[in-house]
């Protein structure tokens, strides 16, 4: 049988190397690297095309949502055709950096076509339109469809499908690219 007992001496040589070891600034550095997010804020840029108005700027800073700034994100991601506005999924904003990130297209803005769509305008469009689903994620505030001026549609599409984290539809007749987040992800053309 072992002896488990830990005598004093061995305590304070154990705490020692312990406290030795997290004084190290190699170990203090790739521990914090470990625990820190990816990035410490998250940035987005829009052009809504149909309204002329404009987002840029900071959406999560150091492990929070700015609320101020999603509200303004909800406003022009809003119905433009009754000014319906809805929350936005966060999660779909996080995808759409991610996206900027892969595609290293930082100042370019994301020209938005659509974003929140209310329950009237969807079904309008709906009864016009087999292109547009009778249950939308738009109307959850959970799609978006978008395109990029410098960025060719098939490179935005096909960078948006590798992210794994949603829906994404190529549009290339009608130039852009539906993004929502769903729980599995589903291509189409």
């Amino acid at each position: 049988m072992t002896d488990l007992t830990l005598s004093r001496r061995r305590f304070l040589l154990l705490a020692s190397s312990v406290v030795a070891i997290a004084a190290t600034p190699a170990f203090t550095v790739s521990t914090l690297a470990k625990i820190r997010p990816r990035f410490s804020s998250r940035k987005l840029s829009f052009l809504n095309i149909h309204t002329g108005e404009d987002f840029e700027g900071t959406y999560w800073r150091e492990g929070f949502y700015d609320e101020k700034a999603l509200e303004r994100l909800s406003y022009i991601l809003r119905d433009r055709r009754n000014n319906k506005q809805h929350p936005i999924d966060i999660r779909l904003f996080d995808t759409l950096h991610q996206l900027n990130a892969k595609l290293a297209a930082q100042d370019d803005p994301y020209q938005i076509i659509c974003g929140y769509r209310s329950k009237e305008t969807n079904a309008k469009l709906h009864s016009k339109s087999k292109g547009v689903a009778k249950n939308s994620l738009h109307v959850k505030g959970k799609a978006i469809d978008l395109r990029l001026e410098h960025t060719p549609l098939k490179d935005l599409c096909k960078a948006a499908r590798s992210l794994k984290a949603g829906g994404v539809g190529y549009y290339a007749k009608s130039n852009f690219v539906h993004v929502d987040v769903r729980p599995k992800p589903v291509f189409w053309t």
